[in-house]
């Protein structure tokens, strides 16, 4: 297959919509298919581009990466490079509208995968013009990807075909996450030595529950006075968590590691005794943001750890509870609380779940089967796609 991807956000940038996206490009460019990327430009981009297999067109930021421009080069690399399928690697309203363009002149099918808050966004959330394109973007796509029954769900109730959706997971690299044999020396790297380590890794947003993590402490701290909370990762709360741990004198028991490299990110996985992201479901006016799966909650499953999710949007195709983890009520402190109390008290109980938790990302929940399943659907899109197309030509029998 020749196929054309487009995603406006791809690494270095390292979000959970970057990394589904780049990782099924991988394996699709590891099975033999041509790929080929149109996406934004970031720092760092040139060192990361280096050696992929994917073929990669960066364009500017706004206004050259204006939605006008956009629609202009996807017709033109359409044109140019006569992809079998396209590949539209989140939703969208205008930037994908030459999508649509493409299928209509040139007779491209396209493909969308959908991580949750990005269809009821655009759908939703945005101006009344970005609701008609994307209903038009949608209506017009072969196929709809979603990453978990929630967001299938989503999709579903914007009037969409049902034999059209299919459910993809994200997955994570159980080569390069992997428990770790010496716990104590990973913590002794950071300085975390007789220390119980509870994780988070993600952007410092609302939804993804940290305050809330805060909040319940102190109970936490009752029976596990050896607790320490490591926070890693960058974003618009950082300054409100902060002034919370202060106002609640928890300095001693919390510690932000900032934005860290995957090598750090692996060593905090493999230190920590329990990971935590209680992500809730957040109104804003009409649209609803949430979590469409949550790839933290495998990366940390990899490296044998116990997590503790909030009972919210996609997170169930994520964490099994009382196999892989703990969910809890996403607002509830005291829901919060005693999952950690038991996590960091009951070893046994935390062993097993983390044990599970990396049979499953063996077994399911990794880049390889992610990666067998969308090229069976692309394969099966693309094939349904030609079989109409010629079913249009063949002239009735007079």
């Amino acid at each position: 297959m020749k196929l054309l991807v487009f995603s406006s956000g791809f690494p270095p940038l390292d979000g959970g919509i970057e990394i589904f996206v780049y990782n099924v490009c991988r394996q699709l460019a590891g099975r033999g298919h041509r790929v080929s990327v149109l996406t934004g430009s970031y720092e760092g981009d040139r060192e990361f581009d280096m050696g992929q297999k994917i073929i990669i067109h960066r364009q500017g930021h706004a206004p050259a990466f204006s939605s006008l421009f956009t629609l202009f080069r996807t017709l033109y690399l359409s044109l140019t490079e006569r992809p079998d399928m396209l590949f539209l690697g989140h939703f969208g309203s205008t930037h994908l509208f030459g999508a649509v363009l493409a299928k209509k002149l040139l007779g491209i099918p396209y493909v969308i995968l959908v991580h949750g808050s990005d269809v009821n966004a655009y759908l939703h959330g945005f101006t009344w013009l970005d609701g008609l394109i994307s209903s038009v973007v949608l209506k017009n796509a072969n196929a709809v990807i979603a990453n978990s029954k929630a967001t299938k769900k989503l999709v579903e109730g914007n009037d969409y075909p049902l034999d059209r959706i299919y459910i993809v997971n994200p997955g994570t690299d159980i080569k390069e996450l992997s428990p770790c044999e010496n716990v104590e020396a990973v913590k002794e790297r950071f300085n975390l030595t007789k220390k119980r380590i509870l994780l988070s890794v993600s952007r410092l947003v609302k939804r993804k529950g940290h305050a809330n993590v805060i909040k319940a402490l102190p109970k936490v701290i009752d029976k596990v006075p050896d607790l320490l909370y490591v926070i890693s990762g960058a974003g618009e709360e950082e300054a409100c968590l902060k002034a919370l741990v202060r106002e609640m004198n928890l300095d001693d028991y919390v510690k932000f590691a900032g934005r860290v490299n995957e090598k750090e990110k692996l060593s905090y996985y493999q230190g920590c005794d329990a990971f935590i992201m209680p992500s809730f479901e957040r109104k804003n006016g009409s649209m609803t943001d949430y979590e469409g799966f949550g790839i933290v909650y495998i990366e940390a499953n990899a490296c044998g750890k116990p997590v503790i999710a909030g009972r919210s949007g996609g997170v169930k195709d994520a964490v099994i509870d009382g196999v892989t983890g703990i969910l809890v009520s996403p607002e509830n402190l005291d829901e919060i609380s005693d999952a950690v109390i038991r996590l960091l008290s009951d070893h046994e109980y935390a062993r097993k779940l983390g044990e599970n938790g990396r049979k499953r990302v063996e077994r399911e929940l990794n880049w390889n089967v992610a990666g067998e399943k969308v090229e069976d659907i692309l394969k099966r899109t693309i094939a349904g796609h030609l079989i109409k197309i010629a079913a249009k030509k063949i002239s009735p029998i007079a």
